[in-house]
Formats: structure tokens, C-alpha cells, sequence
């Protein structure tokens, strides 16, 4: 469950040490911007969703069928260091000027562990800060007017949504 930073009560952090949870299956897929495409394509390929009659780029972390991300050994990463923008940043993702946080990520609690940003000035100086919750709304629009002009091709079907190629 996401919610805004500024409208819910101190949080704290432990870790992803003993969890994978959200690469074993929680998500199975993840939007990206533009600046995420040559970050990602070495390991995923990109596909895009229409919601809201947009069309967003996203890539599929799992198999939607209730597997696990193909990078998940031994429940952990193998590729840490390359992993996509939206796990580097997890718990945490922008939309459009705000920052939500998953408060259902295990690591996530009211009383043990770092002391959670809570708002967008504390989050900036803060180790989970990456460059794409910079501009972050105009990141999105250019993206959106950058998939327009893609020719969508239907690709297949998972949870109810469809997966294009473009």
C-alpha cells in the first residue's frame, strides 16, 4: 500500500537483508522513464502498458504467474549493482511531485531501525535519493510524448493487463 511521505507518521527502516519478497513475485512489473532505458535493456526488455489512455513504457520483473524476478538466486540479486531503477529505490517512488512509500515492504515499521525521510527535503539528503525523483514530472511527460509515437504490437496478457511491444 503506497502512501504519500508527508501524510503519514514517522518511518523506519531495517533492511532487505532477510527479504526478497519483492522480487519473488510481489511485483511483476515496473515503469520506467526515458532516462531508464539504457539502464535497464542489457537485462530486460522493454514493453509498454496503456493505463488512462497512456501509453508507459514498463518492464516485467517476473513472469506474472507468480515466479520470480530471473535475477533472484539464492534470494539475492545477482544483478545488485544493475538492477532496475524502480528496485533501487523501493520502498520508495515518485508521481509526479510527490514521494510514496510501500508501507507493506517488510523493512518498513514504526518503531525499529533508520528513521524514514518524511518529507521531500529530508528525502534528497537521504541514501535512498536516486536522480530519477529529480524533475520527475517532466521525466514522465517527455516520456509520454516520446511513446506516442510508437506503434504498439500486442504482445500478450498478464493479470488482466495488456503487454505490448514497441
Amino acid at each position: 500500500m503506497r502512501e504519500n511521505i508527508e501524510k503519514i507518521p514517522p518511518l523506519y527502516f531495517s533492511s532487505c537483508e532477510n527479504c526478497s519478497e519483492c522480487c519473488e513475485g510481489k511485483f511483476f512489473l515496473a515503469p520506467l522513464v526515458l532516462e531508464d532505458f539504457d539502464k535497464v535493456r542489457d537485462y530486460f526488455e522493454i514493453r509498454a502498458v496503456v493505463l488512462n489512455n497512456e501509453i508507459i513504457p514498463v518492464i516485467l520483473l517476473t513472469d506474472g504467474e507468480g515466479g520470480s524476478c530471473p535475477y533472484l538466486e539464492n534470494g539475492k540479486c545477482s544483478i545488485y549493482n544493475r538492477r532496475p531503477p524502480a528496485c533501487k529505490i523501493y520502498p520508495f517512488s515518485p508521481f509526479y511531485d510527490d514521494i510514496f512509500i510501500d508501507i507493506s515492504c517488510k523493512g518498513v515499521s514504526s518503531n525499529s531501525g533508520e528513521k524514514l525521510p518524511s518529507n521531500r527535503e529530508e528525502f534528497i539528503k537521504s541514501p535512498f535519493f536516486d536522480s530519477r525523483f529529480e524533475n520527475f514530472k517532466y521525466k514522465r511527460d517527455q516520456t509520454l510524448k516520446y511513446m506516442k509515437t510508437k506503434k504498439l504490437t500486442f504482445d500478450k496478457k498478464i493479470n488482466g493487463i495488456k503487454i505490448y511491444k514497441f
